[in-house]
C-alpha cells in the first residue's frame, strides 16, 4: 500500500469505530456527521478489501481484519499525536549535553554559579565548553557544532539571536613594588610601560587602543597572549602592566601581589552577551538554559 495515497483521517475514523462499535457514536467521538462516518467506513472497506464491520442489533461488530488493525492503528495515531504535541522540557529529568563556546574569562565568571544552578535544578544537563576568544560569532553555531556562544561580539550575523548578559569595566594592574608605578597610575607611565594584551590574533586595535588613539596616545605592547587568566601571573612576575576585566583582576590581586588602579583615561565598557542560531530559538531546553544563564549573569 502506498501511504502517500492514504487519507490519514480514515484511520481516525477506524479507531473511533473500533472504540465505539457504533457509527453514530463514532461520528460524535471525532466530531463529524453520521453520513460522513458512513462514507469513511465505505472508503476503509475499499482500502483494506474487507467489510471491517458488520451490522448487529446494537451497532456494528468488527471483523477479524478490523480487530487485527486495532492495535497498530492505535499506536500509530498515538505516535502522530505525540509528534504534533507542543514540545516540553523538564529540567529535573532531562538528559542532555549542551556545547558552549566561551573565553576563559567568561568561564571564570559564569561557569561556577551556572554549574551550581544546573546541579541543583537540572542534574542531567551537562556542559561541554570549547575555547573561543574572538570578538565575533563562530561559524560552528550555524553548522550545529556549538549550541551557544558567550562573550564579546562586535557584530552578530543574520539568522542568529542574541541577549546581553552583563557589562564589564576595565581596571589596570601592576605588581606591587613596580619601579615606575607607585600609589597613583599616571597616563604617561601607563602608556610607556609595556602591556600584556589579550588577543587571539593581531587583526586591528582593541577597544583600549581605540580609546588611546582618540586622545592621540598609543601604548607599548610587551606581549600578546590568548588567555585572560594568564595575565595576572605575567604581570606579577614582570614589570608589564595590563588593562584587565575587573572580574578577573580582583580575585587574583591578593594571591599574586597585584595592585589595582582605575584607568588613567576613560575606557569603553565591555558588553558580554550570548548568541545562538535561529534553529534553536524555539527549542524548549535551549530556551530554558538561556533563561538560566541570563539569571545567573544578573548576579555576577
Amino acid at each position: 500500500m502506498n501511504l502517500s495515497t492514504v487519507n490519514l483521517n480514515l484511520l481516525v475514523a477506524l479507531d473511533a469505530l473500533l472504540a465505539e462499535r457504533h457509527v453514530t457514536r463514532a461520528a460524535a467521538r471525532v466530531g463529524v456527521t453520521q453520513s460522513a462516518m458512513s462514507n469513511a467506513l465505505r472508503q476503509l472497506r475499499a482500502l483494506f478489501g474487507d467489510p471491517l464491520f458488520v451490522r448487529g442489533r446494537r451497532g456494528v461488530t468488527p471483523t477479524p481484519r478490523a480487530l487485527a488493525l486495532a492495535e497498530p492503528v492505535r499506536r500509530g495515531l498515538a505516535t502522530l499525536a505525540e509528534a504534533f504535541a507542543e514540545p516540553r522540557f523538564d529540567p529535573a529529568s532531562a538528559e542532555r549535553t549542551v556545547v558552549l563556546a566561551a573565553s576563559d574569562y567568561v568561564e571564570l565568571v559564569l561557569l561556577p554559579p551556572l554549574l551550581a544552578r544546573l546541579a541543583r535544578d537540572a542534574p542531567g544537563v551537562r556542559l561541554e565548553v570549547r575555547p573561543w576568544g574572538l570578538h565575533e560569532v563562530p561559524d560552528t553555531l550555524a553548522r550545529g557544532e556549538v549550541d551557544l556562544v558567550l562573550g564579546y561580539f562586535d557584530r552578530v550575523p543574520p539568522r542568529h539571536g542574541r541577549t546581553r548578559l552583563f557589562e564589564e569595566r576595565f581596571v589596570c594592574i601592576a605588581r606591587r613594588g613596580h619601579p615606575r608605578i607607585r600609589a597613583r597610575l599616571t597616563t604617561k607611565a601607563w602608556v610607556e610601560t609595556p602591556h600584556v594584551v589579550v588577543s587571539e590574533r593581531d587583526d586591528g586595535p582593541t577597544g583600549v587602543d581605540r580609546a588611546l588613539a582618540a586622545r592621540g596616545l598609543r601604548r607599548t605592547i610587551g606581549v600578546r597572549v590568548s588567555h585572560f587568566l594568564l595575565v595576572p601571573a605575567l604581570v606579577a612576575r614582570t614589570d608589564l602592566v595590563a588593562a584587565l576585566s575587573r572580574r578577573v583582576a580582583e580575585p587574583f590581586a591578593a594571591s599574586f601581589g597585584l595592585r589595582i588602579y582605575p584607568p588613567p583615561i576613560d575606557l569603553p565598557v565591555a558588553k558580554v552577551g550570548m548568541v545562538w542560531h535561529e534553529r534553536l530559538e524555539a527549542d524548549p531546553g535551549h530556551t530554558w538554559l538561556r533563561g538560566v544563564i541570563a539569571d545567573v549573569a544578573a548576579g555576577v
